[in-house]
């Protein structure tokens, strides 16, 4: 899972700077707002590619005394980060050379195939990045048994999701920015120039808020996914000495890191040797039913029959 989507960072981090560059070259030789935005737009994802590639890196650290339980959560550390810089820099920059237009208006320069062409190659790269994204997706989706949509809603690979809807927001830019280019070639009004630099940074301020409120909860302890915890539920009710579950709490660590600790009800019957085999036999059918599940710390109450 992680090699997938470590491979799509990295096309997305190439194509997305050589992108960026083009943008701002034709942005300010032609004065066009959009093209400006898009060019804030994909340096906003290149740098945001570059968090990512950091971040998949530093989640393999092995853990240590300082982090016992992994570093993991380094992923969701720079997605928050990543999200923060698509509003700052891409979303804000996109905003305020939209308003600007729209006030001050400007004829644009030059001609205007230079930026048909920047956008034409742009959305080439883009829905290459996309697909591939999408086909990652897929494959994960596949493995669990779900829909692509209901697996990105439940899934915590937070590099795909951030490459899959930059790329889509990306894509979405480029249109726009192509629809108000031509609006603006035909009619030689600079207010649909405008316009669709402003469009450009409200798709930007969506993605941020998205991906900000997904790398938040994961920051903040979210617990493992329904899947998994139904996963663990049913491995825990194949024990006929497990009375009753008195309580299960889960956490995501990482991508593929969850820490389950609990309580259960056993029967009180059972001498200490037996209670400690029942507690292995636990912790390796719930690896087995949820391979996620890396730490287990469960206490045994027995209890009457």
């Amino acid at each position: 899972m992680a090699k997938g989507s470590k491979k799509i960072v990295l096309m997305a981090l190439g194509a997305n700077a050589v992108i960026a560059a083009s943008k701002f070259a034709v942005g300010l030789a032609t004065g066009s707002a959009a093209m400006l935005a898009e060019a804030a737009h994909s340096v906003a994802d290149t740098v945001n590619q570059g968090f990512l590639l950091v971040s998949i890196n530093l989640s393999d650290n092995p853990a240590d005394e300082g982090h016992p339980h992994g570093h993991g959560k380094e992923r969701f550390f720079w997605a928050f980060l990543a999200a923060i810089f698509i509003f700052v820099a891409g979303a804000f920059f996109s905003l305020y050379q939209g308003i600007q237009k729209l006030i001050s208006g400007g004829a644009h320069e030059g001609a205007f195939w230079p930026s048909y062409l920047v956008l034409g190659l742009a959305f080439v790269f883009d829905m290459v990045i996309l697909i591939l994204a999408l086909r990652e997706a897929r494959r994960q989706a596949d493995l669990v048994g779900m829909g692509v949509w209901a697996h990105l809603q439940e899934s915590t690979d937070i590099t795909l999701k951030t490459a899959l809807y930059e790329d889509a927001a990306a894509t979405a830019g480029v249109v726009i920015a192509a629809i108000g280019l031509a609006l603006l070639q035909i009619t030689g009004n600079p207010l649909f120039d405008g316009l669709a630099s402003v469009l450009i940074g409200l798709i930007l301020i969506a993605v941020a808020i998205m991906l900000g409120r997904e790398a938040r909860d994961l920051l903040l302890g979210a617990a493992a996914s329904e899947r998994t915890r139904t996963a663990i539920r049913g491995a825990i009710g194949e024990f006929p000495e497990v009375k009753s579950v008195v309580a299960l709490l889960t956490m995501q660590l990482g991508l593929d890191s969850v820490l389950l600790t609990g309580e259960i009800n056993i029967a009180n019957d059972l001498t200490t040797d037996e209670i400690e085999r029942l507690l292995d036999r636990l912790a390796t059918r719930i690896r087995e039913a949820a391979p996620e599940v890396k730490n287990i710390y469960l206490e045994p109450h027995p209890v009457a029959a």
